[in-house]
């Protein structure tokens, strides 16, 4: 059997030798720095060369939705208030405050009945595929301007990196989770 060695060595923090082993301020590394994002080199060594993969095919409905940023809105959120019966919840006066400062193109606002980020205030996620999604907290109905920005911002973004200086101040201060795009799976070969 042969024994096992580290092809590690060379290489530095970032993964790759004579790179950088921190990302630019405020931006990850690119997913292509560290290798599949499972972690696992199917090939045994590095992984596949981009010669050897296969094309992306996706139906046209889903490239449609590709091209769509979502905006979900909690409308569920109270924002630690204690509400009276019938009374508007602070997360459905966002949506409403939302749709009235106008949606961009390319964005579409839905509404959502909980983003669990209860202690957080009203939130809002924007996400879309092939991207980096983004959940956002401690919001009201004040800052719907800056939430409209901010989607025009990271739709206008192909991978969904802003840079920091041009998000609006909420998105750059309040945000409280960032999750990496899904990487897409290539059909199987027939």
């Amino acid at each position: 059997m042969p024994e096992a060695t580290d092809s590690r060595e060379g290489i530095g923090k970032a993964g790759i030798e004579g790179q950088n082993p921190a990302p630019q301020a405020g931006r990850p590394a690119s997913a292509d720095d560290f290798g599949p994002a499972d972690g696992v080199f199917r090939d045994g060594e590095t992984g596949l060369s981009n010669a050897v993969r296969a094309p992306l095919r996706f139906p046209l409905f889903i490239l449609e939705e590709a091209m769509t940023v979502t905006l979900h809105v909690c409308i569920t959120c109270r924002a630690g208030e204690t509400l009276g019966e019938g009374e508007t919840t602070p997360g459905k006066r966002l949506h409403g405050a939302i749709l009235d400062a106008g949606v961009p193109d390319g964005v579409n606002v839905v509404p959502v009945e909980c983003l669990s980020a209860c202690s957080q205030g009203c939130s809002v996620a924007l996400s879309a595929p092939g991207r980096w999604s983004y959940v956002y907290g401690r919001l009201s109905d004040v800052n719907a301007r800056d939430v409209v920005a901010g989607a025009a911002a990271y739709a206008a973004a192909p991978d969904g990196l802003v840079p920091w200086r041009s998000r609006p101040e909420i998105f750059r201060k309040q945000s409280l989770a960032r999750i990496p795009p899904i990487p897409a799976v290539p059909e199987a070969a027939e």
